[in-house]
């Protein structure tokens, strides 16, 4: 699986029009696409007609293990979208608590890492869309 992530330090840049349109040219053009939404605002997730406020779960409940993903979770959270080759790892508010949950701790990538690797088999893609970031 090739991972590419949109990122950008500034807010309302285009980052998730960005990575809807990558998705959908890779999907168009017969590929497996993971889409994961880590901006807290949810904006890719409600695109793909969810509601990041109302769900059970999240891309959030990943980060709650300490690093160590469990085995399968991140396929447990995947939705279905109106597109048959693209898949998505929804948002949620509770994304914005992480900074302050975990001040400093680095290694939250690694999370994502761990859990994009349970699900190569299954895509081709991943395309993550990035919150504002301060570090990149």
């Amino acid at each position: 699986m090739r991972v590419w992530a949109v990122a950008n330090q500034k807010g309302g840049v285009g980052k998730t029009t960005s990575s809807i349109a990558l998705a959908g040219l890779l999907a168009e053009a017969g590929k497996r696409v993971v889409v994961v939404d880590l901006d807290p605002h949810g904006s890719m997730t409600s695109y793909f007609g969810y509601d990041p406020d109302s769900l059970e779960h999240s891309s959030y409940d990943l980060f709650l293990h300490k690093g160590n993903v469990p085995q399968d979770l991140p396929g447990q959270l995947l939705l279905g979208t109106s597109h048959e080759r693209i898949s998505l790892l929804p948002s949620s508010t509770a994304l914005a608590t992480l900074e302050r949950q975990s001040p400093g701790q680095s290694g939250l990538g690694l999370v994502i890492a761990k859990s994009l690797a349970q699900l190569w088999q299954d895509f081709d893609y991943a395309v993550i869309d990035s919150p504002r970031c301060s570090g990149c």
